[in-house]
């Protein structure tokens, strides 16, 4: 019963999320966010799999990114990549996760390191054998403000 609580838990503040990042925020806001993602990603963490954490790790990227905190996107980001890399995990993640990266480091205002990753998810983005797929990744890349 714990894990299920967990899951609907998890789950819910992950979509909470979104529609956060998809409106005007204010400061309020920008709290229930971080908030959201952190506690999101504290019940995967019990209860999810590697794909999961990866999700949550990304997610957290994505909210603190959302809220200037480039240093803070960069080490989530960054985390989320890693262990993607390491995992066998769908395209589309391997591409989101590079696409967490160069969004973090453009929050940061790092211009080499966000054409770096930005070219990588570029390449990640092309090979994602599922068009819906990489549409949506290619839409997150194509959201982010270049430094």
């Amino acid at each position: 019963m714990a894990q299920l609580d967990d899951r609907e838990t998890a789950s819910r503040l992950f979509n909470r999320c979104w529609e956060l990042l998809e409106k005007a925020r204010d400061q309020d806001d920008d709290v229930e966010l971080l908030t959201s993602a952190f506690s999101s990603r504290y019940h995967w963490l019990s209860v999810g799999d590697v794909e999961k954490q990866i999700i949550s790790d990304w997610m957290v990227a994505r909210a603190t990114a959302a809220v200037g905190d480039g240093d803070l996107a960069i080490l989530f980001a960054k985390r989320a990549h890693s262990v993607a890399q390491e995992n066998d995990v769908p395209d589309w993640l391997r591409a989101s996760t590079a696409e967490g990266v160069a969004r973090a480091y453009a929050v940061a205002g790092d211009v080499a390191e966000f054409n770096n990753w930005s070219a990588l998810a570029t390449r990640l983005i092309d090979v994602i054998v599922v068009g819906e797929d990489r549409d949506l990744i290619a839409s997150q890349l194509a959201d982010i403000e270049a430094p």
